[in-house]
């Protein structure tokens, strides 16, 4: 009978940092690690379970140790930040990486399918499995049981041909219980007594397999004696909510919204919302090889170079949160048409960006959060309401001619959208709040005249509720013009 086993994760976080990585550097293990399951399982043996014989445990571990298959629920990367003291340099910025979960109904599934233990040696494993209590760091709460039936583990060991493997720490079967490196007591201090206690490691069995880290970092072994790296297939990254930001359930062409969160050492200003997603949208391009032709929707160009009318490609929105109005934390990319495969698949491969050159370029980090339909997010951008508001400058997308203003070119551009049931367009003041003046905003686009026209922030009244996103005149594809619902 294959083995398999389920991982639940009660706190809905799955707190690890993948071996050879530091803390800090951001980093998350996923899947987790058979290494450190075999791991956690000799920990859980040793104390809490130590009257099972150490040949029965061998023969489980023994079985577990080939490389696995996966089945894993839908998960996404996250990051706290905060502040540690620290006595010679003073507060020390600590970031808490983590896989982030649904808590229920959405287990890690790892298994064997060839594996087969006797009942009495599955019973032992089930004992084990009930007692583990933490996978990963202390936090990262565990349920785990062994469970009965055929699962589709669809991740399992890339093939040569997959680009973007994911390396993954595993046993080595033929050496994860061998003790070639395992220190050993010296006999002449073991006899005299003059042993110290730090040379005595914990009550385990001498294989490579429980080897403590503090060993392994002293010896600085090139390699982890008794284990190797697995290339798995990535599973795709998705949101963990199952009441918003849902992927798309039918094929990759119906995705219209992608949303990315960003990182970096400084995170970019709001002000520079404008060059952000012209950066954004270059990033997105350069992933397309030269001879594949690019893309319409993403470039909006067509195969001519000329513009694209209709507002059919895509849109670049970089946001702020309300708790931070001075700084993006997301970037959607939205296409009422939908993405094609090849271009999902592009988007998809976008890890970074940069803004400016030389000294003054700024490296930032990109991570999918979210694919589907506006009614899979529950961002302001996408809410439906009757009432909407300006986040970023509304720029005329011409100069007002006699007696137009600029409530007048924006209800104009509202009857070309076929958004005409309008109410009342409205120039609203100065927004308040730690919110960005707008006069702060980048609004020029290579030396163009944007900074020379007109702007204001807008409130608009519709007769009936409208979807998001309103995005609207000059600069409105790369974040100016941008609306939130109220």
């Amino acid at each position: 009978m294959p083995i398999i086993i389920e991982l639940n994760f009660p706190a809905g976080r799955y707190h690890a940092t993948p071996w050879g990585r530091h803390v800090n550097e951001g980093v998350a293990e996923w899947p987790p690690s058979p290494w450190r399951f075999l791991r956690a399982l000799v920990a859980v043996w040793k104390r809490t379970c130590a009257d099972l014989p150490e040949a029965q445990v061998r023969r489980i571990l023994e079985a577990l140790a080939p490389p696995p298959r996966f089945k894993l629920p839908p998960h996404r990367v996250a990051h706290t930040r905060h502040y540690m003291p620290w006595e010679k340099k003073g507060p020390a910025l600590i970031f808490d990486t983590f896989v982030s979960v649904i808590r229920e109904n959405a287990p890690v599934l790892i298994g064997w399918p060839e594996a087969d233990l006797p009942a009495e040696d599955r019973a032992a494993l089930s004992r084990l499995l009930d007692n583990l209590s933490s996978l990963g760091r202390a936090e990262s709460w565990t349920r785990a049981r062994l469970i009965d039936g055929s699962f589709d583990l669809d991740v399992g060991e890339a093939t040569s041909e997959e680009g973007n493997p994911i390396r993954v720490l595993c046993p080595d079967p033929t050496t994860a219980f061998d003790n070639t490196h395992y220190p050993m007591l010296d006999a002449k201090k073991l006899k005299a007594g003059t042993v110290k206690f730090d040379d005595y490691l914990f009550d385990c069995p001498q294989w490579h397999l429980c080897l403590d880290t503090e060993t392994i970092n002293a010896r600085r072994w090139p390699a982890v004696p008794g284990s190797r790296w697995v290339n798995y297939r990535r599973a795709p990254e998705q949101t963990t909510r199952s009441d918003a930001r849902t992927p798309a359930q039918s094929s990759k062409d119906s995705v219209t919204v992608v949303r990315f969160m960003i990182d970096g050492k400084v995170l970019p200003r709001t002000i520079d919302t404008l060059p952000f997603a012209e950066a954004l949208r270059n990033a997105v391009l350069r992933q397309f090889p030269k001879d594949c032709g690019g893309s319409e929707t993403l470039s909006g160009h067509d195969a001519g170079g000329r513009p694209l009318k209709g507002h059919r490609h895509a849109f670049y929105l970089p946001t702020a949160p309300a708790d931070d109005p001075s700084h993006l934390t997301h970037a959607t990319i939205f296409a009422r048409e939908g993405f094609l495969p090849h271009e999902l698949s592009a988007l998809q491969k976008l890890r970074s960006l940069y803004l400016g050159y030389g000294e003054k370029r700024t490296d930032y980090q990109l991570r999918i959060v979210g694919l589907g339909q506006p009614e899979d997010f529950t961002q302001t951008l996408f809410a439906e309401s009757a009432q909407w508001v300006s986040v970023t400058p509304f720029v005329a997308p011409r100069f007002p001619k006699g007696q137009q203003t600029l409530a007048t070119l924006a209800r104009d551009l509202l009857e070309r959208h076929g958004l005409g049931d309008v109410v009342s367009v409205q120039i609203e003041p100065e927004p308040v709040g730690g919110l960005p003046r707008l006069r702060e905003f980048i609004r020029t686009r290579r030396g163009d005249d944007g900074a020379s026209r007109p702007f204001c922030r807008l409130k608009i009244q519709f007769s009936k509720p409208i979807k998001g996103p309103l995005s609207l005149g000059y600069g409105a594809h790369f974040g100016l013009g941008m609306f939130k619902a109220f």
